[in-house]
C-alpha cells in the first residue's frame, strides 16, 4: 500500500445476515439484475463493529466494513490502526481510541422485524462487560409499495415483569401482541429508541439505522415468518430472567410515543443551494451525530475535523476534498477523512440531492 491517504473512500457494500429477510430495494441499487429478499437485508456502512449471528454458521470479519485503497480491499477498522490521527482526530482518539463511536446501516425488511429491546450502556457494562449499550436511531428513507409503514415502539398496554416473563419464555403471541399498537410512520420520519423499550419495524420500510456500535439484542419472537431465531440469538447469553430485565415497562400511549421518540430536524445553516439540517444530535446521544445535506446547486460544505460518512440517500452528485473526487448515486456511501477541511458537493444536472452524514460525537 502506499503512503499516500485518500481524503475520500469509496465503501463497497457490506451485506450481513440477520433472522429476517428483506434487502431487495438494497440489491436493486447494488445493480443486481433480478433482486430478491434474503436473510442479508442489511448493509453495514464504515463498520469496525462484528456482527453478532449465533447459531449461523460463522462468516469470517460479518459486519466489518472495506474500503479500496490501490486497488485493494482492506478493512476500514485496519485503515484507521494505520493513519489514526488522519482519519479519525487527535480529540477523538483521546475520547474513543479506534473505536468509531457508531454503526450505521441501511435495512431494507420483507417482513415485520421481532420483537425486540436492547441493552442500555450501564446495562451492557454491569451486566456483560461490554463498553456500549444499543440506542438506535432510524431516518425513514422510502416504503415499498402497497405498505403502510408502522413500528412497534414501547409498551402501550405493559405487562408486569412476571407477566412478560411467561409471555415470552412461553411464546404466547396474542398475550405479546396485545401490548403494542402499531406507530404510523412515514418518509422523512426521525426516530430515537432508547436502550430497554422494546421495539419493532414494520414490514416494507427502508431507513437509515445508525446505533452505539454494538450488535446486542433480546429477541422476545423466536419464529417470524418461518424465520427461526436460534436459541443461541434470544438472549445474548442471559438467562431469560436476567436478559428481560432490560425492559422498560413504562405505559406509552401513541401520543407518547411520538412526543417522546420522534425526534424534529433542526437547521443549522442554509444558503440559495444548500440546508444543513442536525436529524440526531447531544440531545438524543451523546457518541454520534446525524445530519442532512439538501443540495440544489454546487456548494461548498465545511468540515469540522471528524470522521464522516456520506450517504447518498436521493440523487446523484459528486464529491471533492482536496485532489480526491467521488460520484455517488442513491444508495452509495464513503468514508471522508478527519483530514478533509472541506467538501464540495456538486448535484449532477443541477437537481437536489440529499445526503446523510454520519459522524462521531464531539469529543
Amino acid at each position: 500500500m502506499s503512503n499516500h491517504h485518500p481524503l475520500i473512500l469509496s465503501l463497497p457494500p457490506n451485506r450481513v445476515r440477520r433472522n429476517y429477510s428483506g434487502g431487495r430495494y438494497l440489491d436493486a441499487l447494488e445493480g443486481e439484475p433480478m433482486p430478491v429478499d434474503s436473510n442479508r437485508p442489511e448493509d453495514w456502512l464504515c463498520s469496525t463493529t462484528p456482527a453478532s449471528n449465533p447459531g449461523f454458521d460463522p462468516v469470517s470479519d460479518e459486519g466489518l466494513s472495506h474500503v479500496i485503497v490501490d486497488r485493494r480491499r482492506v478493512l476500514v477498522r485496519d485503515l484507521l490502526a494505520q493513519a489514526p490521527r488522519y482519519y479519525l482526530g487527535d480529540s477523538h482518539l483521546q475520547k474513543y481510541g479506534l473505536e468509531t463511536g457508531f454503526l450505521a446501516k441501511l435495512l431494507d425488511s420483507a417482513i415485520r422485524l421481532q420483537l425486540q429491546a436492547h441493552p442500555t450502556r450501564e446495562f451492557a457494562k454491569l451486566n456483560l462487560g461490554r463498553p456500549w449499550g444499543k440506542l438506535e436511531c432510524y431516518v425513514v428513507l422510502s416504503v415499498r409499495p402497497g405498505v403502510t409503514p408502522y413500528i412497534y415502539l414501547g409498551f402501550q398496554h405493559p405487562p408486569t415483569a412476571q407477566e412478560w416473563l411467561r409471555i415470552v419464555t412461553e411464546q404466547d403471541l396474542p398475550a405479546m401482541m396485545a401490548c403494542f399498537e402499531k406507530v404510523p410512520v412515514q418518509p422523512g420520519d426521525v426516530w430515537c429508541v432508547p436502550g430497554g423499550f422494546p421495539h419493532a419495524l414494520g414490514e416494507g420500510l427502508t431507513l437509515l439505522e445508525v446505533q452505539e456500535p454494538s450488535d446486542l439484542c433480546v429477541r422476545c419472537e423466536f419464529e417470524r415468518d418461518g424465520v427461526v431465531v436460534p436459541h443461541e440469538a434470544r438472549f445474548m447469553g442471559l438467562t431469560p430472567s436476567d436478559a428481560l430485565r432490560i425492559f422498560n415497562y413504562e405505559r406509552l400511549p401513541l401520543g407518547a410515543v411520538k412526543e417522546r421518540f420522534r425526534v424534529t430536524p433542526k437547521i443549522l445553516n442554509q444558503t440559495s443551494g444548500l440546508t444543513e439540517s442536525l436529524l440526531i444530535g447531544p440531545e438524543q446521544i451523546d457518541c454520534f451525530e446525524i445530519r442532512e445535506l439538501m443540495v440544489s446547486s454546487r456548494g461548498r460544505y465545511e468540515l469540522d475535523g471528524r470522521l464522516t460518512l456520506a450517504i447518498a440517500a436521493d440523487g446523484k452528485s459528486k464529491l471533492t476534498s482536496g485532489k480526491d473526487t467521488l460520484q455517488l448515486s442513491t444508495g452509495n456511501s464513503c468514508m471522508i477523512a478527519a483530514a478533509a477541511g472541506e467538501l464540495i458537493v456538486e448535484p449532477e444536472n443541477d437537481d437536489c440531492c440529499q445526503l446523510l452524514l454520519c459522524m462521531p460525537g464531539r469529543s
